[in-house]
């Protein structure tokens, strides 16, 4: 009647007696049926992609009405100790933002570049603070692929860190410098974030503090299942290990 079928075909030689060949098997299947399946699939495969980028889109834009209430709130608060916690919470939510800002421009909505990442979020958590101009930031970064979760983790632990090294290890000072740096070995992953500054005083005790700082860094250590420690020389380092 005309009509195209797409099919696939299978041959195999056979032997007569002697071994010699004596001729081939072909065998003819038709695929219509799997290729209208494959097609289907494809389609569905894209339109999970749309809806995972809306729902990444509008989680993005909400966590920027957050972020944006908590900064209104701020500017009608008296009390600094209120106003740098709000602050200091206005921060973490832009550290995740910029998470779901990536992923939404990305094609895969599961994983990220951290090269991409990390160094997008180191410069603009630097540049919310008006002494910027007298510290600088050196990156080495490795460029690995990481899931959403641990890269939101990272993003946090990475953020408070540089928070506070912005807020108070130049303190008194004309110059400072901070370095951030993530490498891979062996399948395991080392962040370092350091910096040349006053240091954080012995009597601090980063595995039991009361402050909330410290425990949110220990709990994104724990939820990536590694480990912290901090080094005290010629500034503060921090360094954080797990398995990728």
């Amino acid at each position: 009647n005309g009509k195209v079928t797409n099919v696939i075909f299978n041959a195999s030689l056979y032997q007569n007696a002697d071994g010699l060949p004596a001729g081939v098997f072909v065998v003819a299947r038709d695929i219509t049926e799997l290729e209208i399946a494959s097609e289907k699939i494809k389609g569905l495969l894209a339109e999970k992609e749309l809806i995972l980028k809306e729902v990444h889109h509008r989680i993005k834009n909400n966590m920027n009405t957050v972020a944006g209430i908590m900064y209104m709130q701020a500017n009608t608060l008296k009390e600094d100790s209120a106003i740098a916690a709000l602050n200091d919470a206005q921060s973490r939510v832009l550290s995740m933002m910029l998470l779901y800002d990536k992923l939404y421009i990305s094609h895969n909505f599961n994983k990220l570049s951290a090269r991409e990442y990390l160094s997008t979020l180191v410069d603009e958590i630097i540049d919310n603070f008006p002494n910027k101009g007298i510290v600088r930031i050196e990156k080495n970064i490795d460029d690995f692929i990481l899931d959403t979760k641990k890269m939101s983790d990272l993003g946090i632990f990475i953020n408070e860190i540089l928070t506070n090294s912005m807020k108070y290890a130049f303190t008194g000072r004309i110059s400072g410098i901070i370095n951030v740096s993530a490498l891979v070995k062996d399948n395991r992953l080392t962040i370092s974030v350091a910096d040349n500054g006053i240091g954080i005083p012995e009597s601090v005790n980063i595995e039991n503090s009361s402050s909330f700082g410290l425990q949110l860094l220990n709990m994104m250590a724990m939820s990536l299942n590694g480990g912290m420690k901090i080094e005290r020389d010629n500034g503060t380092k921090f360094i954080l290990e797990f398995n990728l």
